[in-house]
């Protein structure tokens, strides 16, 4: 009688524990979870999520700038927040202005990686301006010199030190990432990856469990494809 009451205490406390790691992990909030994915891009939601979307994005390309405002809300409290999927945002980049843009977004860690994204791209439009009215004779400029100091130059006169200042990071601290050899490494091995490995031909351009999603360019055209994956939730 001893044994079987013992048997069944210890039944009871493994089931218990059983639920309260269950309940433990819904309780999970996927949307403020973010790593870094072996190739340098910043994964927000569940590291083990069944369904791995990545998203090849340049910071001049306004097209991206409309994904991110369009398909933020959604995919966050559609997917992310459930936890069977998670995104990535890797860069391809364009131009100069798109390479300062993407080492600015990176300041501050991974935990600042998509408030820092965000207001890059909210901002898009008005940064874009600038570079589009800034005299040719000055943008000349952008390319002399060594690399620093043409990351600078650019970030000073399209107004990024200002843009980023809004995220508690200084002008000295901006200056750091610009410069950051590292992060300058891995935003071009993105770029060469996405162009001659996984061949996208424009930017946005999404990936899903490796696969690259054809003539999917658009918050309208991959919602469909998120809403069909299936979920174990």
């Amino acid at each position: 009688m001893m044994k079987l009451a013992a048997a069944y205490l210890a039944s009871a406390v493994a089931a218990t524990a059983l639920l309260a790691v269950s309940a433990s992990a819904q309780q999970t909030d996927w949307t403020k979870r973010v790593t870094v994915s072996s190739m340098g891009g910043h994964v927000l939601g569940n590291p083990l999520a069944e369904n791995r979307l990545v998203e090849y994005v340049s910071y001049t390309c306004n097209h991206c700038a409309t994904f991110e405002t369009t398909s933020k809300g959604p995919i966050k409290s559609g997917y992310i927040a459930r936890g069977h999927v998670n995104t990535e945002v890797r860069n391809y980049v364009r131009d100069a202005v798109d390479f300062t843009a993407a080492l600015l977004a990176r300041c501050g860690g991974r935990t600042k990686f998509f408030s820092n994204h965000n207001l890059l791209m909210s901002s898009q439009e008005n940064w874009l301006k600038t570079v589009q009215s800034t005299a040719p004779e000055v943008q000349k400029t952008w390319n002399e010199g060594d690399i620093n100091a043409r990351l600078k130059k650019i970030a000073a006169d399209v107004g990024f030190y200002d843009i980023i200042a809004k995220r508690d990071i200084s002008k000295a601290q901006a200056n750091i990432c610009l410069a950051d050899k590292d992060a300058q490494e891995k935003i071009l091995a993105m770029t060469t990856y996405g162009a001659e490995t996984v061949k996208i031909t424009g930017t946005p351009s999404f990936t899903m469990n490796d696969k690259l999603l054809d003539k999917v360019h658009s918050w309208p055209v991959l919602k469909p494809v998120l809403a069909a994956l299936p979920t174990n939730n």
